[in-house]
């Protein structure tokens, strides 16, 4: 778990650990209450390296900016929501190798997302062992393959000692070389769906998270451990809106669904995914992989992951 710096009171100390990440008294970040005298006293004597979020009324926001404090580092009030984003630009970057954890996520329901996971976790299932870590807690991605699921809310005693030993037990087997964590009916914590992800990346090759949509809460601390984030698309104007959010970064891959685009607003589209309901209809009828043109799409898709997977 990221350590993450906390000088202020209990209450900014619960926002960190609410994102996911490990309060303490270092670590690449700090997250300073400008309001606590204290807290500021304390924060002067860490590395003038580690880099600050600082909390502080809006008032004083011109004051920090004058003194050299960059304006993305300030921010209003110490929710999660406020600090979510701003340790995540922060957070210096990992030297990025192959590809072992990607998210897929959508700007909204319905876009196909997790017939995406676990059509493309099927496909790379065949050449190395893969994990399906359904974060959404729907049970969707569970349905699809036919498969049990431990239900989330037996896994959150686990949170904090999750360990690879342990996932190879909860993991149910829903096809050979793929396995899937976390079933339906509860919605995950962000501590435990991080859990799930450390421990996955030890035990297989290739993790795939079927993540809440972009302007769902999904962990921060989650987004510091992927490798790639896939953003399932449609043209709709709320869709548009969505891609212009913080949450979705200049690197992630844009997925055009049901639709060809190269383009969307300021975004270029990284793979467009076809319409083809017959195919999909198959696929309903049988809970198995989509074929057509869909699933010729899939098929290319799965070869480009398994591409960056191997650099």
């Amino acid at each position: 778990m990221t350590r993450i710096a906390v000088f202020g009171r209990e209450s900014l100390v619960s926002a960190v650990a609410a994102l996911g990440f490990e309060p303490s008294d270092e670590g690449p970040v700090a997250v300073v209450d400008a309001e606590d005298a204290d807290a500021v006293a304390c924060a002067s004597t860490i590395a003038s390296s580690v880099p600050r979020i600082v909390v502080a009324p809006r008032e004083k926001h011109a004051m920090l900016r004058a003194l050299g404090t960059d304006a993305s580092h300030i921010v209003a009030s110490g929710s999660p929501a406020e600090l979510g984003p701003a340790i995540t630009a922060i957070l210096p970057k990992r030297a990025r190798t192959a590809t072992r954890v990607v998210a897929v996520t959508g700007t909204r329901g319905g876009v196909g997302r997790t017939l995406l996971v676990t059509n493309l976790a099927r496909r790379l299932a065949r050449s190395g062992r893969v994990a399906i870590i359904d974060a959404t807690g729907s049970g969707a991605a569970a349905w699809w393959l036919a498969a049990e699921a431990a239900p989330w809310s037996e896994l959150e005693p686990l949170a904090t000692e999750l360990s690879p030993e342990h996932l190879a037990i909860i993991a149910r087997e829903a096809a050979p070389g793929l396995h899937l964590v976390g079933g339906g009916c509860t919605a995950p914590s962000g501590s435990i769906v991080v859990a799930a992800i450390r421990a996955a990346v030890a035990a297989f090759d290739l993790v795939l998270v079927d993540a809440p949509p972009a302007y769902c809460d999904v962990p921060v601390a989650m987004r510091s451990l992927l490798d790639r984030a896939v953003v399932l698309t449609y043209d709709d104007p709320v869709s548009l809106a969505v891609l212009l959010a913080p949450s979705i970064a200049e690197g992630d891959w844009i997925v055009a669904s049901q639709f060809i685009a190269r383009r969307l607003g300021d975004r270029d589209v990284f793979r467009s995914l076809p319409r083809d309901e017959r195919a999909v209809g198959t696929a309903l009828a049988s809970r198995g992989p989509v074929g057509g043109r869909l699933g010729h799409a899939y098929d290319e898709f799965a070869e480009v992951l398994a591409i960056d997977a191997a650099r």
